[in-house]
């Protein structure tokens, strides 16, 4: 099994092709386009990710607040809080194993995840 990612942004463009550029690099790939749907994919019997890409806002509710259940169900996993207003108050929630701009380039974000993962 390869390295399962499961990307949760509200955007249905970012979401898609980011998923598109990670699938090239030979990720395996899960979306979801809300706060809601991420929650019950980290819920899931079997639930299996080794990497979170949390957009920071979304429109049912915050990233940062999947982190605690994430934390819960997967601890191995690494999570990636990725922000478009630079505002990074995780109102209480844990921290993420990094934070990057939602609008970096792809390459920081592949060497970041690679790096988590060591």
């Amino acid at each position: 099994m390869g390295v399962a990612v499961l990307i949760v942004d509200d955007d249905e463009a970012s979401r898609l092709v980011l998923a598109a550029l990670l699938e090239d690099e030979g990720f395996e790939v899960d979306v979801a386009g809300s706060f809601a749907e991420a929650a019950r994919k980290l819920a899931a019997e079997g639930a299996r990710y080794d990497v979170a890409l949390l957009d920071r806002n979304l429109g049912d509710g915050r990233g940062t607040d999947l982190l605690g259940p994430l934390r819960a169900r997967l601890p191995r996993a690494r999570a990636v809080l990725l922000s478009g207003t630079g505002d990074e108050d995780l109102g209480g929630a844990p921290a993420p194993d990094a934070a990057l701009s939602k609008g970096g380039a792809f390459p920081e974000l592949l060497q970041a995840i690679r790096k988590l993962l060591g």
